[in-house]
């Protein structure tokens, strides 16, 4: 009863547009998860790409104020994948923020990155922005050998 108590305090200290976000990713997280076993990641993330190009404005990526607003997007969007009705894994959730940061014109970069650990296989996703994992520890790069070029790159495979 209490953690309820404490998720339902959390949910009330949001702004407005905080909520709508949590509401949105609430629902993008199946989407996109669905998107990925459907059409893969590839044509998931050029789809998704599509529907929201980036629009630059100059100097924004170098701006404090940019990954705040980025750091913002994660705690919401990490948030609605512990919390809300659907349990993202971390490719659905790097995926989402991914496409959500986009939207809103702050360019990130999807990486994956695989190890082997007790000798089972283990992938990983998370996203960086202005080359720094954003929804991920950032000693992430040294604890999985990570993919030389971005998911979302035009070279990217």
């Amino acid at each position: 009863m209490r953690s309820l108590m404490n998720k339902w305090r959390k949910l009330r200290g949001l702004s407005w547009p905080e909520r709508r976000l949590l509401v949105q990713a609430a629902v993008a997280l199946p989407a996109v998860a669905a998107l990925i076993r459907i059409k893969g990641l590839r044509r998931c993330r050029t789809l998704l790409a599509r529907l929201t190009p980036v629009v630059h404005h100059s100097g924004l990526q170098a701006d404090g104020s940019a990954e705040s607003r980025a750091r913002s997007v994660v705690r919401i969007v990490t948030a609605a994948a512990a919390h809300g009705p659907y349990r993202a894994n971390c490719l659905q959730q790097s995926v989402t923020l991914w496409w959500f940061l986009r939207r809103r014109g702050l360019e990130s970069d999807l990486r994956i990155g695989t190890r082997k650990r007790d000798g089972h296989f283990d992938a990983h996703a998370w996203v960086e922005f202005s080359g720094r994992a954003l929804n991920e520890s950032r000693d992430v790069g040294a604890r999985y050998a990570v993919f030389e070029e971005p998911i979302n790159s035009p070279g990217a495979r």
